[in-house]
């Protein structure tokens, strides 16, 4: 066996061990330790902190945007609630263009066009820089939620203990081949053990 068999070995069984030490670790810690403080009340009998949601958007299919977008404004949140749909640099300015006309009328909604490319996360700090909400909310442009996400997420937040939140992914096409069976596997364990364990230590 040569030297570089060899070496090949120990690295990938030591990439096995710490990766096993790691994953076990992590399901440990994502354990809840203690219940949720937050009280279990009716959500409109309290004041309700304004949302603001950001959706930064790049070279998105004009159909799946319009379904994330639908699902936004479809929200059940009774307090105040506005959505920063930025488009970065997309060479299909035409379907936001399309969107823009679509909520034109809900003054809920706010689309900033930026003239070149950033990255998502500069477009995320250009809407960011515009809100002025309690708390924010990133969806991503390719991404539907459920009527309820905003109310129950926001509800969460009301424990001052809790800095952060996010739902339950779930790949849309989870069922159709073994690699989005795969895809839809990571997103469980990111939102169910590596948030988890992660808000276990701060």
């Amino acid at each position: 066996m040569t030297l570089l068999a060899t070496t090949s070995i120990a690295a990938v069984s030591l990439y096995a061990m710490l990766s096993t030490v790691y994953k076990s670790a992590q399901f440990f810690h994502a354990r809840p330790t203690t219940p949720s403080t937050t009280p279990a009340k009716d959500v409109e009998t309290n004041h309700l902190p304004s949302v603001d949601v950001i959706v930064p958007c790049f070279n998105e299919d004009p159909s799946i945007l319009a379904q994330c977008l639908a699902s936004l404004a479809e929200q059940d949140y009774v307090g105040k609630l506005r959505f920063y749909v930025v488009d970065d640099g997309s060479k299909n300015r035409d379907a936001v263009v399309a969107q823009r006309a679509a909520y034109a009328d809900d003054e809920r909604f706010n689309f900033t066009i930026l003239p070149k490319n950033v990255g998502k996360r500069k477009a995320q700090i250009a809407a960011i820089t515009q809100s002025s909400g309690d708390l924010i909310l990133n969806v991503d442009s390719d991404t539907t939620i459920a009527p309820d996400v905003v109310s129950k997420l926001a509800h969460k937040m009301r424990d001052p203990a809790v800095g952060a939140v996010m739902g339950q992914l779930k790949a849309s096409n989870r069922g159709d081949t073994w690699l989005t069976r795969l895809i839809d596997m990571e997103y469980w364990l990111a939102c169910n053990e590596e948030r988890a364990a992660q808000a276990r230590f701060g």
